[in-house]
């Protein structure tokens, strides 16, 4: 039996794992203590204070493929012992790539690929002079570590930088872009497999309250010509990185534009949907691509909503009732076992329908219904 390890104890290893049992495979996770969710379902986990050279040379003999649950490991240590076992999907490289976002935002200009207007600032002096260049209305990241509304910052004006510089590190390095009049954002969803197949699943819309995932829809409302030219960056941004699993990028439409915002090497939040709504889902075809085996397809069933239960998000209570939650018949429900808190992703509802319009309305009642007293 093949043993996959999986670096991170998230709910995305969690979901790996939930479609890895009907391919006959093991697990085994290299958590972290604060980890809550993959773990439960996972005997053969171990916990650890941090991800060094040691846990993760350990680790990985027990183990035929190793993959990633989050990019929060150093490329750096990762290259020791790829230089050992070659055997981490996604690479370091490819995990480095999308770790640092100026990592990958200088890649994206070197190739001259469509993405927001960037400066990259490592002190207060560059930060001055790229608010500036943008006109002092901007958006602020933090190239590494930020995620879920996390690390960004928005500046209207340049008086906003004093309070802004006592929230940045001593020594930081962040990216700072143009603020946009955004039509919709999306996501592309491409798998590649260590053979070079590549396959896509439907562009989706996604949509953010405070910069964290609220809801996703498929398929998308962007137009056709759009769609294409999305899917067509998603296999190029594949093929230049040597991606191998899934690629989720994350991309703006600013009227008939499309522009890249960020990328993760491994199974997705807005991905989720395709557990019900699509012939294969996210989670085994990154299984399926690690291992080398044909990719399954990625058609979708029809019309699909997935909306994120967030603590205090919708007013939901920190508790999920599971019974108010399931009494949409046509719901699918997903919960992580984590512990509740403002803004941590607790679960996710899907629902199917005609269309995507009709779905997110199925999923939205159902979320209303669990609200009722």
């Amino acid at each position: 039996m093949t043993v996959i390890g999986i670096i991170g104890g998230g709910q995305l290893a969690q979901m790996m794992v939930q479609a890895g049992i009907s391919l006959g495979l093991d697990f085994r996770l290299l958590a972290l203590e604060s980890d809550e969710s993959a773990p439960n379902f996972v005997p053969r986990t171990t916990r650890v204070k941090e991800f060094t050279f040691e846990e993760l040379s350990k680790f990985s003999t027990d183990c035929d493929l190793i993959t990633f649950d989050h990019e929060l490991v150093p490329a750096s240590t990762l290259r020791q012992i790829d230089d050992h076992h070659t055997k981490f999907f996604p690479s370091a490289n490819t995990l480095e790539l999308a770790a640092r976002k100026s990592v990958s935002r200088r890649m994206m200009a070197e190739h001259k690929l469509p993405t927001p207007k960037f400066h990259i600032a490592h002190n207060l002096q560059e930060l001055t002079l790229a608010i500036e260049d943008l006109g002092g209305i901007c958006v602020i990241k933090s190239s590494h570590g930020g995620y879920d509304g996390r690390g960004i910052f928005y500046v209207n004006n340049r008086s906003e930088l004093e309070s802004l510089s006592s929230k940045l590190p001593r020594d930081f390095e962040v990216v700072v872009e143009e603020r946009l009049d955004i039509t919709q954002e999306i996501a592309v969803l491409i798998v590649r497999a260590r053979s070079g197949q590549m396959v896509s699943y439907p562009v989706l819309d996604t949509f953010q309250i405070n910069s964290i995932c609220h809801h996703v829809s498929a398929p998308s409302s962007i137009p056709e010509e759009l769609i294409d030219r999305a899917s067509n960056l998603g296999f190029q941004i594949a093929e230049m990185t040597g991606a191998v699993g899934i690629l989720a990028i994350e991309m703006f439409v600013v009227g008939d534009q499309i522009l890249i915002n960020e990328m993760a090497p491994r199974p997705h939040n807005s991905g989720h949907l395709t557990i019900e709504a699509c012939v294969t889902s996210q989670f085994e075809n990154h299984l399926r691509a690690i291992l080398d085996l044909p990719l399954g397809s990625t058609n979708l069933r029809q019309g699909a909503a997935m909306v994120n239960i967030i603590g205090n998000q919708n007013d939901l209570p920190y508790q999920v009732d599971l019974g108010k939650l399931t009494k949409t018949p046509d719901i699918k429900v997903h919960l992580y076992g984590k512990t509740p808190r403002d803004g941590r992703k607790l679960g996710h509802i899907t629902a199917l329908g005609s269309t995507a319009t009709d779905a997110l309305a199925k999923a939205n009642q159902a979320i209303a219904d669990a609200l009722q007293n």
